[in-house]
């Protein structure tokens, strides 16, 4: 069987950094089909065939635009699959053959991420009743609809009425040996930090780790590194932290590099991850993995991937968070009851089994 993979997204960090470990894996597991990955020509470098079996087909169409809503179809239409893997949900909507959609957050329907102001931004706000159009289409006329957690699952049987049955989960994981460390000096090393990364939209709620750190009593040096790529809402970031008089204890950090994020992670005293809604929370694996304490929202699916080797908070309230930064900011103890929870709850997540349970998810829809 001919299987097409829509990894357009490749250089995106949640749906890239999925999309590559199955392509890491599947070679492994599935000698048999034929696969033919979808890459933009930007994105060579981001991955290469491993296996005979496996092909790339080079399209310049970018995710998420009218193009390929009618370019991608035609694309698709000659290479005449017997399924596509749509790694995302902006699948083309006229393309009548066998599909499988994963569906990894639904927080585009419910959080306003437009930016700027005046015509740009209602243009943008105007992307999300496509989307919700778009992806009700595309878990209709899919054969098979795959979330990265039961949070997700059930919020697609709720919302739209997706039967359970046709709804997989297949958790993700995190890479141990993402990177060797490298130097963070350039960050400003010498300071106790704690860690967010990942963009700052409003519903990431990163703003209230700045609340918190003006209610923290022992710690005036204490610094929040941000990984945020510059833009509208990093800016937006960095006035608040000037509002509230903490903006030398803000440190923005740009692009890193995977090894500068690997050390990141191993110098920080805390993970806080105070998002309002996620579809999975990558990070909270990422830092456990690395064996940085996680302190995370009470909130969506967080519980659902931290479990016990977490401490939670009220995601609406910044005294709630002061108050457990600094128990665990001043408690070895705790950090390292945490840490050690962490890997343990880290390795009960795998790359390879999340592959293997969409090779399964093919094998269904193709039947």
């Amino acid at each position: 069987m001919r299987i097409v993979i829509d990894a357009r997204m490749l250089y995106w960090t949640g749906v890239g950094r999925y999309t590559k470990a199955l392509l890491d894996e599947l070679p492994a597991l599935d000698h048999d089909n034929e696969y033919v990955v979808l890459t933009r020509p930007a994105d060579r470098h981001l991955w290469q065939p491993a296996a005979d079996n496996f092909r790339r087909v080079e399209v310049d169409i970018d995710p998420y635009t009218a193009r390929e809503q009618l370019a991608l179809l035609g694309v698709l239409r000659k290479l005449r699959p017997d399924l596509v893997h749509f790694t995302a949900a902006n699948a083309p909507m006229w393309y009548a053959g066998k599909r499988v959609v994963t569906v990894h957050d639904l927080t585009l329907l419910d959080y306003d991420t437009s930016r700027g102001s005046g015509l740009a931004r209602v243009l943008r706000r105007c992307k999300r009743p496509v989307f919700r159009w778009v992806l009700g289409a595309s878990i209709k006329r899919a054969q098979a609809v795959m979330t990265p957690t039961q949070f997700v699952k059930d919020e697609l049987v709720r919302r739209f009425g997706a039967a359970a049955g046709k709804v997989t989960v297949t958790l993700l994981a995190a890479d141990k040996n993402l990177a060797k460390p490298e130097p963070i000096e350039r960050f400003g090393a010498g300071h106790e930090f704690v860690l967010f990364v990942g963009n700052v939209y409003p519903y990431k709620n990163a703003g209230l780790i700045l609340e918190a750190m003006t209610l923290l009593k022992g710690h005036p040096e204490l610094r929040l590194v941000v990984t945020a790529a510059p833009g509208f809402w990093r800016d937006a970031l960095e006035a608040r932290a000037q509002q509230l008089g903490v903006a030398d204890r803000l440190v923005l950090t740009g692009f890193v590099t995977n090894g500068e994020l690997v050390s990141l992670y191993q110098e920080a005293k805390l993970y806080v991850y105070p998002s309002r809604n996620e579809g999975f929370g990558l990070q909270i694996l990422e830092a456990m993995v690395q064996g940085l304490p996680v302190l995370a929202a009470d909130a969506s699916c967080l519980p659902e991937i931290g479990g016990e080797a977490a401490e939670y908070f009220d995601p609406r309230d910044a005294t709630s968070l002061a108050e457990k930064m600094a128990r665990l900011l001043d408690s070895a103890d705790m950090r390292e009851r945490l840490r050690e929870a962490g890997y343990a709850r880290a390795k009960q997540f795998s790359w390879q089994r999340t592959a293997q349970q969409t090779l399964e998810v093919y094998e269904r829809a193709l039947k």
